[in-house]
């Protein structure tokens, strides 16, 4: 069965024919611009920038039809063929838009809480038309539509997998991300610090402990710069080249030895004397 397309028409005849069934991302789509009268050039433009053939843009050798295949979300936007001839110029303009997703999900915020806590969790998809969006709670339905979910003083049963599921009516696509919360007992998270928080300390303690690694090794090498020259004076001997004449007169008037046999009378009477 042949799509059939409507036309956008100016004033002046200037026609853009274009299919009148969404436009879904990954499909083609074929514009084709007419006039009435004699045409001597066509141009093509998008969101005010001439168009020229390539990538996924075909434009035939008369510049009459447009295409685009495949299909892309960037490819959203203004569209506009111009015509002229020596006597006037006329535009035909088209909204091409793109519907795509979803995709790209992700639930926001937080995998850890204390009882009694409020909590909302957020979910997003990219997705055009915006998706719809339905909860679950360990497999068990929530009512409503929202991107987010909001629960006040949270108990211990909030705690498991909530399921987030995003619907696009128009692409009749749907996907869905889990996410896991955890709800703990009061207090139990508030001895806890921040990542950020606990690198800033180690990194103060790293910082101050090099500090005083090198305030130590400094003194103690000017300690002992210091020290070098105190040890080689307490180790160094006296040099004495010249004796004095009192030192030398004094060995030479010294007394003799005794003889031996006087050494042996002094011994006799000295144990006498003890006796």
């Amino acid at each position: 069965m042949k799509t059939p397309n409507w036309k956008c028409m100016n004033q002046y005849g200037t026609t853009i024919t274009f299919p009148n069934t969404p436009i879904l991302e990954g499909s083609s789509v074929t514009l084709t611009c007419d006039a009435s009268g004699s045409i001597i050039t066509r141009e093509w433009m998008k969101d005010g920038q001439l168009l020229s053939a390539g990538g996924n843009l075909i434009i035939s050798q008369d510049k009459r039809v447009l295409s685009i295949n495949p299909v892309k979300r960037t490819d959203n936007g203004h569209y506009l063929c111009r015509v002229s001839n020596p006597v006037s110029t006329a535009d035909a303009k088209y909204i091409l838009i793109v519907n795509y997703g979803p995709d790209g999900m992700e639930i926001k915020d937080p995998t850890e809480i204390e009882v009694g806590q409020n909590f909302t969790l957020t979910c997003s998809a990219d997705s055009n038309p915006p998706a719809s969006y339905t909860w679950m709670h360990n497999e068990t339905e929530i009512p409503g539509h929202s991107p987010e979910f909001t629960k006040e003083k949270s108990e211990y049963s909030d705690s498991g997998d909530y399921t987030c599921t995003a619907t696009n009516d128009v692409t009749g696509n749907k996907t869905s991300v889990v996410h896991k919360l955890s709800v703990k007992g009061e207090d139990s998270l508030s001895l806890g610090l921040p990542a950020g928080a606990i690198a800033g300390i180690v990194f103060g303690l790293l910082l101050v402990v090099g500090v005083a690694f090198g305030v130590a090794v400094f003194f103690i090498r000017k300690n002992g710069t210091n020290a070098e020259p105190m040890r080689r004076r307490g180790t160094q001997q006296p040099v004495y080249e010249n004796p004095s004449p009192v030192y030398e007169n004094t060995r030479q008037k010294q007394s003799p030895p005794l003889p031996l046999t006087e050494m042996q009378d002094f011994k006799s009477t000295y144990d006498t004397r003890i006796m």
